[in-house]
């Protein structure tokens, strides 16, 4: 690494977990903070109420006056997704904001002023929208004002995933992103966004169980089910399913996972955190 270079951290928002990895070498992945968040983040039932200043703060308390660019994957327990279609006609930025703010209500019957809400934004083709809650991001925007840290980017799971192998996602077909307790599916067409829907789980589905999942989804979206599924992310192993014709692809081959130094076991906030951190 340069000396000039800044350092690259990675933070991982797990379900249960805060991890802080700050650097990767011969002997493993290098675990600077964990965090149960069970201790440091009240309201923790529900993303509208989480208050994450408490666990943001004390995990980069125990990573030891670190400093660099920190990347944070966030894991889809805290994160919701949907689509949203604009209208002819709709244009500015406030206009599409408002629309997605709305859809948002209406599908997860939650106040939007408690999320923070992006997407892909265009007046001219349907977009994925995303939100995560607001009181984490405002605490790690203001971690560059107490710390040594600088936030060079706050990215939810899915997202992360589809950003990586963007390259290789061409095809009509569902997209499932994997993470450890849900999986996120997106239909594309002719370079369409058409739907997207998360399932969760407590045990990741077998392919058998994930093509039916789909199949069902597509019947009830009154579309046929295309015949390429994308896997990324902790997908179950491709198998051959009797019986079915879908050509099912993993883009990105999973890399053996580095050892975790510094805790017991590696988690799903430590395998988020991997995302951030320069070899």
């Amino acid at each position: 690494m340069s000396l000039w270079r800044p350092k690259s951290l990675g933070m991982g928002v797990g379900g249960g977990e805060l991890v802080i990895v700050d650097r990767i070498n011969s002997e493993g992945a290098h675990v600077a903070s964990q965090l149960p968040l069970r201790d440091y983040l009240p309201g923790a039932g529900s993303p509208e109420t989480a208050i994450w200043e408490p666990a943001v703060n004390t995990a980069l308390s125990q990573a030891n006056k670190l400093s660099g660019r920190l990347q944070v994957s966030i894991s889809d327990d805290w994160v919701r997704y949907w689509t949203v279609t604009p209208p002819k006609g709709l244009g500015s930025m406030l206009e599409l904001r408002a629309l997605a703010a709305g859809r948002f209500e209406q599908l997860f019957g939650a106040a939007a002023e408690a999320w923070h809400i992006e997407a892909d934004w265009s007046a001219n083709r349907p977009m994925l929208a995303c939100a995560v809650p607001r009181s984490l991001v405002v605490a790690l925007t203001a971690v560059s004002s107490h710390s040594g840290c600088r936030i060079a980017s706050v990215v939810p799971e899915a997202i992360r995933l589809i950003n990586r192998d963007a390259s290789q996602l061409k095809e009509d077909g569902w997209i499932c992103c994997f993470g450890s307790h849900a999986f996120l599916a997106l239909l594309q067409q002719r370079g369409q966004l058409l739907a997207a829907r998360q399932f969760r789980f407590d045990l990741t589905p077998a392919l058998p169980e994930v093509l039916a999942k789909l199949e069902t989804e597509a019947l009830r979206l009154g579309h046929d089910m295309p015949a390429t599924v994308f896997l990324l992310g902790d997908a179950p192993p491709i198998i051959e399913v009797p019986g079915s014709s879908i050509r099912v692809k993993m883009p990105s081959r999973a890399r053996p996972m580095p050892k975790a130094v510094g805790m017991e076991r590696a988690s799903d906030a430590f395998r988020l955190a991997l995302h951030g951190v320069a070899a």
